[in-house]
């Protein structure tokens, strides 16, 4: 374990992290642009998984050139596809809108993880109740930020 709180990302092992990253890369990437909360989330993930800071580097190269999805998934163990599909899916998030384009690479990822639709609805669902519980978070220490109005009843 990290030392932080536990996280399913513990228990992979390091080079199963680095597929798990690279296939948040090719959701970030699928709808044609790498926004700044992308970015900002994908390093906050690389953060998460304690990746060593060469394979972080190595990564940040790759941004833009992401792999095959197809041949990521075979390479992919089960554990690794499903915590990269839950970290996917609040990655699709960032920028504020889940794009046409991420859904169909979610819906794959969800496919090859054996992680059913309706599961992979309870993770959308599960990424809006963050997103309320953030913005009553900041509205509770007055640190409020503009649209936090339309999460929460205040």
């Amino acid at each position: 374990m990290s030392g932080m709180l536990p996280d399913a990302i513990d228990m992979l092992s390091p080079s199963e992290k680095e597929v798990y990253i690279e296939l948040l890369t090719v959701v970030a990437n699928s709808d044609g642009a790498l926004v700044r909360e992308e970015m900002a989330a994908l390093e906050a993930f690389m953060g998460r998984a304690l990746l060593k800071p060469e394979v972080r580097e190595e990564t940040r190269k790759k941004l833009r050139q992401t792999g095959d999805l197809e041949e990521l998934l075979e390479r992919s163990t089960v554990d690794t596809l499903r915590v990269a599909l839950r970290d996917s899916v609040l990655l699709a998030a960032a920028d504020g809108e889940y794009h046409p384009d991420e859904v169909v690479v979610l819906e794959r990822i969800a496919e090859a993880a054996g992680v059913s639709i309706d599961e992979l609805d309870q993770l959308y669902d599960w990424v809006t109740d963050g997103w309320h519980w953030l913005a009553k978070g900041r509205n509770v220490v007055g640190m409020g930020i503009a649209g936090d109005e339309l999460l929460t009843d205040e």
